[in-house]
């Protein structure tokens, strides 16, 4: 006995069904993407982020935010991180504050931001961006998740400027070798060692 065929009015709003169905899945797993780290409570994330193409005759220096998704429970007396670059396009410049605190447990004001090192002189010799911050109190000057604020978290911004040699098209990679925030209970310290710290890299692209 053959099948009636399917009435073209049908067959529309089967289609209408399936397609809105589709959107709303996509739609679902999305969100589930861009809020998962506050939906798993996951792991602390540091991120060099990326700029819009940058054009080879900006001669003004420009920054990059590093930011932080979120830290552990614990305090965290020391920080360093380690980023190799292309220093023969890039000159780097050196290290200007962010907007993350520490505690100021001997301050009148309970909080104040990290004073980081850094050698530029001796990062663009090498190639390797070397960054550290030391509490010398022993964690009365250290890093607290009570300190973070929802979003924009900028733990610091890197300073550039564009050598001349650069041109259209090039990509200028920013690359972690290393990153930490030190616990006094090494257990409890975030690494990218331990797979307790993410990281996410990043790139400079060159336009015209």
């Amino acid at each position: 006995m053959s099948k009636r065929p399917m009435n073209p009015k049908t067959k529309k709003k089967l289609f209408i069904g399936i397609g809105a169905g589709v959107l709303l899945l996509l739609l679902i797993l999305f969100l589930l993407f861009m809020n998962w780290d506050k939906i798993t409570g996951g792991t602390p994330t540091l991120t060099i982020e990326t700029p819009q193409k940058i054009s080879k005759s900006e001669t003004e220096e420009f920054t990059l935010d590093v930011t932080i998704s979120s830290f552990g429970d614990a305090i965290y007396p020391a920080a360093s991180m380690s980023i190799s670059f292309d220093s023969s396009r890039l000159e780097f410049i050196g290290v200007e504050e962010g907007n993350v605190f520490i505690r100021n447990d001997e301050g009148d004001v309970p909080q104040k931001l990290p004073n980081w090192s850094c050698n530029p002189e001796q990062c663009n010799k090498s190639g390797k961006i070397n960054i550290m911050y030391l509490d010398t109190t022993g964690g009365k000057n250290a890093f607290s998740k009570e300190l973070l604020a929802e979003e924009d978290n900028v733990v610091l911004r890197l300073k550039f400027r564009l050598r001349g040699s650069v041109r259209s098209g090039d990509i200028c990679d920013l690359i972690f070798d290393d990153a930490v925030f030190a616990a006094s209970d090494e257990t409890q310290s975030l690494a990218m060692t331990t797979d307790t710290l993410k990281v996410r890299d990043g790139k400079i692209v060159i336009g015209e």
